[in-house]
């Protein structure tokens, strides 16, 4: 069977996508021999594991994601055959030949109760008028959550039957540190003072930052701690500036911007608490981060964070902001409270597995190459 991968996204930034299909293909490298891969990127990738002689990595520099989409993967499906086509973010080319398999993240651009457009306007409308065309000419949908699979069907009619819930995984390199070394290294580099609450991620309006704000506000004269949050600037983040300026926090919400894997963990493990109150998620990979790290997370009780945190986190109404605040001073100030999070944490993530996920989607593709 000759498999196809969209790369694209592995040329772009770090977020969830890119970590999902990294570990995908990672895992399918490990245990597939049988069947031959091709992973079709529109610039260089370097993969930080070996792959295996039957995976093809096939480059092709273009600055046209539409045109790389549209026009180049459908010539590449025929040029090589291909039986079955994986594409890791949601949208593909109508015109590719072979059985497509689609993973959804989530479906937020058809989230109409969230009052706000989480993308810019082309990604937003290019995503609305192909979704629900692709999820309903491929093969096999792939749902990273209970909840996804259930708004799928509520909200794009897509059947119950062209849905498969297939949940991701934690890396192995999200553990708790034992090497004292490396943590003041971290903490010496971005002058970190301890305790801290901690972020890491988009600051857009779905992930609830200024609420975040708000709750930490109302705590800051409680507590010692500093925020810190990572990432680069986001989406409709200027509200989100704007409330640290008039509130004068700029000395307690600390932006480290980008940090390597290895620092993110050490920052996992160094913080106090891990803050994810977000107003929508598919799925929620930085709950399970956390978790794995040994730090304690508050996130929210909608979307699929209760769904992924399972009973390994301490739960709130995402629009309370005194809910918010609360949970932070219960975490910080009451140990018994924050050993049982972390217990139940290391927990839940025992539930998630990149092998798993990888093994489940190589059923599916050998499931829809039999029946084609």
């Amino acid at each position: 069977m000759n498999i196809a991968i969209n790369g694209r996204v592995l040329t772009e930034r770090k977020g969830g996508p890119y970590r999902y299909t990294v570990n995908v293909i990672k895992e399918l490298s490990k245990f597939d021999r049988k069947n031959n891969y091709f992973i079709f990127a529109n610039n260089e990738v370097n993969f930080d594991f070996h792959l295996g002689e039957n995976f093809n990595v096939i480059v092709r520099k273009l600055s046209s994601k539409v045109y790389f989409d549209y026009v180049y993967l459908p010539e590449m499906s025929r040029k090589y055959n291909i039986d079955v086509w994986f594409f890791p973010k949601n949208t593909f080319s109508p015109w590719i030949k072979g059985q497509a398999v689609p993973v959804f993240h989530d479906i937020v651009y058809f989230e109409k109760e969230l009052k706000f457009r989480e993308f810019k306007f082309f990604d937003n409308l290019h995503h609305t008028l192909m979704i629900p065309i692709n999820g309903k000419i491929s093969a096999m949908n792939i749902a990273v959550s209970e909840f996804t699979a259930r708004r799928m069907q509520e909200l794009l009619r897509i059947p119950s039957e062209k849905i498969r819930v297939i949940k991701e995984g934690v890396e192995d390199v999200f553990v708790e540190m034992k090497d004292e070394k490396k943590l003041e290294a971290v903490k010496e580099k971005y002058n970190l003072r301890i305790p801290f609450f901690f972020y890491a991620g988009s600051l857009s309006p779905r992930k609830n930052m200024l609420n975040v704000l708000k709750a930490f506000d109302i705590v800051k004269s409680k507590l010692p701690h500093n925020l810190y949050v990572t990432g680069g600037y986001s989406w409709r983040d200027d509200e989100v500036f704007k409330f640290i300026q008039e509130k004068k926090l700029e000395q307690r919400v600390i932006k480290l911007g980008f940090v390597n894997d290895d620092e993110l963990v050490a920052l996992y493990n160094l913080a106090d608490c891990y803050l994810y109150p977000s107003l929508y998620e598919g799925f929620g990979l930085p709950i399970l981060e956390a978790q794995a790290c040994g730090c304690p997370v508050i996130t929210s009780d909608v979307s699929s964070c209760p769904e992924v945190a399972g009973d390994g986190a301490l739960v709130v109404n995402p629009y309370d902001v005194a809910q918010i605040s609360n949970a932070m001073e219960l975490v910080v100030c009451n140990s018994k409270v924050k050993k049982e999070l972390i217990a139940r944490g290391k927990e839940n993530v025992k539930n998630y597995s990149w092998e798993r996920c990888a093994k489940e989607l190589l059923a599916v593709f050998e499931e829809i190459y039999v029946k084609k």
